[in-house]
């Protein structure tokens, strides 16, 4: 049985971003003096646990006059169509994610982008064919026989299946370079219809970019590695209408239910013992936590259900407070910290999205 390393990590976020006071005065300011939402914003936003989150969009903190993305009006009206947004999408997917690339192969091994077989792609925040995947093999002259899958609409979890789909290529033929690429712009479907779900989901997501090289071979790059071990993955009964995704007509819609911290509360455990029990472990031989970090409830209902301390999820919580929730790079942005870090041993890492589905890996970090 071969083993499966993930080598490095690249993140990379856009150039533009705001803090979480600026981000519910914009939004104070467009719904005017209704008292009611007023109180609601505050609720929702503090405490966040999020200081920055970072987007394509450039408009923030221009006068409206200047405004690019949104009509340049106080009013935003009339808001954008998912086409305009998503023409948005295929220029910033493409120019983000080929720095994200380039800066992964300044971190593996030399030649390693002539050895490149397979590249999956991972976005639920926009799309178009060919899609970013393609851009990456013309701009960084890939082999034009790379073989391409795209992973779309999965939301927070799609990592995990990408990481899956890249284990078992490597486990079926050892010579096989993969690499992952995930592109998340959740800010382009910013809407003003006020609805408590869609001002909760505004609250936490934002724009982040990865890639990752994931192959069979131990020199592809120097330095500590990840060993992808075994996947476990379960979705949550009774539980469809408690995050959702669906495409509107002025952007992508989300549906996220204040009750998923608590549905991830009472499951987490089980799922993942599961996930324990093809592998014999126990909660105990875990030495490291990646949680994706949906947000400060999620983290916390987490330690409640684990019985974890805060700094057992310290890698997620300095994701949540530098980035916000990406989506499904988040997770990736986690794994990276902890590839930077002087730890090893067992990882658990898991991530959750529309369903609700439940992803769960077991990792182990490696000193090399």
């Amino acid at each position: 049985m071969e083993t499966v390393y993930l080598h490095k990590v690249a993140t990379c976020v856009p150039e533009h971003s705001y803090t979480q006071e600026f981000a519910v005065e914009f939004l104070k300011k467009l719904i005017g003096p209704n008292e009611k939402r007023r109180r609601l914003l505050t609720w929702i936003y503090q405490d966040s646990a999020i200081g920055k989150r970072h987007t394509v969009i450039d408009d923030y903190g221009k006068p409206p006059n200047e405004y690019t993305f949104y009509p340049p009006n106080e009013q935003l009206d009339p808001e954008r169509t998912t086409g305009w947004r998503n023409d948005v999408f295929i220029r910033e997917s493409g120019r983000l994610s080929l720095t994200a690339v380039k800066s992964l192969f300044d971190k593996v091994s030399p030649g390693i982008k002539d050895k490149i077989t397979h590249i999956i792609s991972v976005s639920c925040t926009g799309f178009s064919a060919p899609g970013f995947d393609f851009y990456l093999v013309k701009e960084l002259g890939l082999a034009p026989n790379v073989n391409r899958f795209h992973l779309g609409f999965m939301g927070c979890y799609a990592a995990f299946p990408a990481l899956k789909l890249a284990h078992s290529i490597c486990r079926a033929d050892p010579e096989a370079r993969v690499l992952i690429v995930n592109v998340e712009l959740c800010s382009l479907h910013f809407q003003k219809k006020f609805e408590t779900d869609l001002m909760i989901a505004h609250s936490l997501f934002a724009d982040g970019i990865t890639a990752a090289l994931v192959s069979a071979c131990p020199d592809d790059a120097e330095g500590d590695k990840m060993l992808l071990r075994s996947f476990h993955s379960r979705y949550i009964a009774d539980s469809e209408d408690k995050m959702a995704w669906k495409i509107g007509d002025f952007g992508f819609e989300m549906k996220l239910s204040h009750y998923v911290p608590r549905f991830l509360e009472a499951n987490i455990l089980p799922i993942m013992e599961e996930l324990f029990a093809k592998n014999g472990l126990q909660l105990r031989d875990i030495d490291i936590w990646a949680v994706h970090p949906g947000g400060r409830a999620i983290l916390e209902k987490m330690e409640s259900a684990l019985e974890l301390s805060k700094q057992n999820l310290h890698h997620s919580y300095d994701v949540l407070w530098e980035y916000g929730n990406m989506s499904s790079s988040t997770i990736m942005f986690v794994l990276d910290k902890i590839s930077a870090a002087a730890e090893y041993g067992n990882i658990f890492a898991c991530a959750f999205g529309p369903g609700l589905t439940v992803e769960t890996a077991y990792l182990e970090k490696i000193k090399c």
